[in-house]
């Protein structure tokens, strides 16, 4: 039988911030995206005891407690420690899959005799993480046979804490356990179980698989049959192991609605740059290109766009992997969308992602000495900072730099060999 470990680090940002910040420990500290962001992404666990939580609007958080500290959100120095995280935890076994930017499994079914067994090897880890990352940034550890039950045990003696689910008290956990709980289950989900009178895994392992069919369809029901006895047949997927992307993309939501026309596309052509630099990192190009607005704008049909905005893309004949011509494309997309009004959100994206050296090199004099100035500009950024140099189009605007998504959506980038 394996041994997985889930171990997730505590209310992370906010530890993240105060280990590097001393003046905000022991205090109600809300990490928010961005000055003037209305809503915490993440809560230090003394604001948690106040009922302030991810999610919480800053005017919420600030009628809890008034004198919460917000605190800009820092992804580059989270996805340090998180390499830090990484790499303690590699030490250990090399089967590995990193789930999110806070969060890993570790198979260590073939390694735990080497360190004195599961409960050792716990403790080894987070005696290194206490040592050689900081004091106040702790993980909680779930030990399970397979990913979906060691994810539940994580949550259950939070924080700081270490549990174990076994054949022997599966049961006893999963029914006591709210539905969404278990990795896989949502909100949505969960509802339309409760119409039909299943309000736990007890009921859910008890109601005929013919029952649940007639009203969820042919698939759900024998996922959810399987989530009732906590089976679980996934195995890891580690970093050397994580698929290729097939598309990049950036998404940037304003701090409020904008007409400026200048602002918009100064915007587009920092989301194309960084998109296209990840393409070009992973030695990849693409030949689909897309935008995507919304905002509270109206189009020449005079139709409202508020709720659901317009997305277009467009396909090419040939592969690219130049800020200047993706965005020349997307440019093209806005002006077709005659969007009238303001615009808050903006996003780009690249697809159909191929290997460069899979695809047949231009020739042409013009087109080289293109790539050779892309190939001098990135060599300049990697080595001085990301967007020391940068289109002209983007002189005298605040320039959009990087971000580390939560759920490390871009893993195949921020991990890649090339």
């Amino acid at each position: 039988m394996q041994t997985i470990l889930h171990l997730d680090m505590d209310s992370f940002f906010a530890s993240v911030e105060q280990q590097a910040s001393p003046a905000l420990v022991g205090k109600p500290v809300g990490v928010i995206k961005g000055p003037g962001r209305t809503c915490l992404i993440a809560a230090s666990r003394e604001a948690k005891k106040l009922g302030i939580k991810t999610g919480t609007t800053t005017y919420e958080a600030k009628a809890i407690y008034p004198k919460i500290i917000l605190v800009p959100a820092d992804f580059d120095k989270y996805f340090s420690v998180t390499k830090k995280f990484i790499e303690i935890c590699s030490r250990y076994s090399p089967d590995l899959e990193v789930f999110s930017i806070d969060e890993l499994f570790l198979d260590i079914t073939r390694t735990q005799d080497l360190f004195g067994g599961p409960g050792e090897v716990c403790q080894k880890i987070k005696r290194a993480i206490k040592s050689e990352i900081g004091r106040y940034i702790t993980c909680s550890v779930g030990i399970s046979y397979n990913r979906l039950l060691a994810k539940l045990a994580s949550g259950i003696k939070k924080p700081d804490g270490v549990f174990e689910i076994t054949l022997a008290n599966r049961d006893e956990v999963l029914f006591s356990c709210e539905l969404t709980d278990v990795c896989g289950l949502g909100e949505r989900l969960k509802k339309k179980l409760f119409n039909l009178g299943i309000t736990n895994f007890k009921s859910l392992r008890e109601v005929p698989l013919g029952c649940l069919e007639a009203s969820l369809g042919p698939y759900w029901p024998k996922e959810l049959k399987k989530l009732s006895f906590g089976e679980d047949d996934s195995l890891l997927t580690r970093i050397g192991e994580t698929p290729a992307m097939k598309s990049v993309s950036r998404t940037y939501t304003l701090y409020e609605n904008t007409t400026d026309g200048e602002k918009i596309k100064a915007t587009l052509r920092n989301l194309c740059e960084e998109a296209v630099f990840k393409a070009r990192e992973m030695g990849m190009a693409g030949r689909i290109v897309g935008l995507g607005v919304r905002g509270s704008g109206r189009g020449v049909r005079g139709e409202k766009r508020e709720a659901r905005g317009d997305y277009r893309h467009k396909a090419l004949k040939h592969y690219l992997d130049s800020g200047k011509e993706v965005f020349e494309i997307v440019w093209r997309l806005f002006k077709e969308m005659d969007w009238e009004g303001g615009v808050r959100f903006l996003g780009i994206w690249l697809g159909d992602l191929r290997p460069k050296d899979e695809l047949t090199l231009s020739l042409l004099g013009e087109e080289k000495k293109e790539k050779d100035l892309i190939k001098a500009m990135d060599a300049v950024n990697k080595r001085f900072g990301e967007l020391t140099l940068y289109p002209a189009v983007m002189l005298g605007r605040s320039l959009l730099k990087s971000e580390v998504n939560g759920f490390l959506g871009d893993k195949s980038f921020r991990f890649s060999p090339v």
